[in-house]
């Protein structure tokens, strides 16, 4: 990968992460304005699940925060867009498309299906390697 895909990655990676801090922030407000009283047990119910739903997104944004940390880092050390996997390059336009994958394609479809497996019960997790 040459210098500027790097940096198109690079600064692909930290506007996302930008975009992160600014939905924590607005997040962090909007759970603090739901601490008014709902009497009705409708409205405190429809309440709790708006709050779940809000940690829950938080929790996920949490984690895609953590990645696109990894791979920032990894373009910093110059192992990103390469397979963790195989070892091979992977696309350009599957790093596009997610900028925080650590696999090509053919690898992480070989592993989505053995987690099928896995899930099924055909396999046993043991029996994957």
């Amino acid at each position: 990968m040459n210098e500027r895909q790097l940096d198109y990655f690079r600064k692909k990676l930290a506007d996302e992460i930008n975009q992160l801090v600014s939905n924590e922030a607005a997040m962090k407000v909007s759970l603090q304005d739901y601490s008014e009283v709902h009497p009705d047990i409708l409205d405190r119910a429809v309440y709790e699940g708006q709050r779940a739903f809000a940690f829950r997104i938080r929790e996920r944004e949490r984690l895609l925060g953590r990645k696109i940390k990894h791979a920032l880092r990894k373009i910093e050390e110059g192992r990103y867009g390469i397979c963790e996997e195989c070892g091979e390059d992977i696309p350009i336009v599957r790093l596009k498309a997610r900028p925080v994958t650590n696999y090509c394609l053919d690898c992480k479809t070989r592993m989505e299906a053995q987690e099928r497996l896995v899930d099924s019960g055909r396999i046993g997790f043991l029996e994957m390697r």
